[in-house]
């Protein structure tokens, strides 16, 4: 149950949330599906570079989208 309340498994979702967010928008035809194949081998995060970059931005979800930035380009 400790699991659930992790900083990984908080991000994880995040980030689950985010290609799927993705995903729609290339079946929309918004999003290049080069670019989400991109973001599907890609996409990962970090979460002590998250808390890194929070202490500059001074907000969790621009340093979480900042850090798979980092990976994604």
């Amino acid at each position: 149950m400790g699991n659930i309340w992790t900083d990984q498994a908080k991000y994880q979702s995040w980030l689950d949330v985010e290609v799927a967010a993705c995903e729609a928008n290339c079946k929309l035809g918004l999003l290049p599906k080069d670019a989400m194949q991109q973001i599907r081998e890609k996409a990962t995060f970090e979460p002590e570079r998250i808390l890194e970059i929070e202490e500059e931005v001074r907000h969790d979800v621009i340093a979480f989208l900042t850090n798979i930035n980092e990976h994604v380009g």
